[in-house]
């Protein structure tokens, strides 16, 4: 889009306008958080869902990504953003969603883009896509739960088995001894 396609200022601004509300319309309406990272880790942009969930370190923009997100002082030890930065490739990892101070809420999925320049092709900063897992962990630890008390039950019942069946060949042997003895 050139200045020059239109006839004065006015329009121009409209038109630029008229982008930036429809790409926050998109960015909005999708559920899962999605934010833009420069090449330093600081945010550039947000989507609606990044804003709500961490209402308490608003506003985003501007800060790091582990300030704002982790509640920490420096990068991540874990960290798929700074891994898509060095090495140009998509990255992804599972990660804890922090609320105030650090304190973990949950979890997430974390993937990270490289945010390419299309002309020059160099290499901008990170697009994250993050999408909030809690529920599904939450479930995914009481199954593990669930198939530890089902292997305890079934090592019990083996165990109990593999008895009865040792106090069985005791009982069969006691009888035939006495068989013997009485027979004597």
């Amino acid at each position: 889009m050139e200045k020059d396609k239109f006839n004065n200022k006015e329009q121009f601004i409209k038109e630029l306008e008229k982008r930036e509300k429809f790409l926050n319309d998109v960015l909005d309406s999708i559920l899962d958080g999605i934010s833009i990272l420069d090449k330093d880790m600081h945010i550039v942009r947000v989507n609606k869902p990044m804003e709500e969930w961490y209402s308490h370190a608003m506003p985003l923009v501007g800060k790091k990504c582990y300030e704002a997100y982790h509640g920490r002082s420096k990068s991540c030890d874990v960290c798929p953003s700074r891994r898509t930065l060095e090495t140009g490739k998509a990255s992804y990892e599972v990660v804890p969603k922090t609320g105030p101070i650090g304190i973990v809420l949950g979890w997430q999925d974390l993937y990270s883009f490289p945010w390419i320049d299309a002309e020059t092709g160099e290499l901008n900063g990170v697009i994250e896509y993050v999408r909030d897992i809690t529920e599904r962990k939450k479930i995914e630890e009481e199954l593990k739960k669930k198939m530890t008390d089902l292997e305890k039950f079934y090592e019990m019942a083996i165990g109990r088995e593999i008895k009865m069946k040792e106090l069985k060949e005791e009982i069969k042997r006691l009888k035939a001894e006495l068989a013997n003895n009485n027979k004597k």
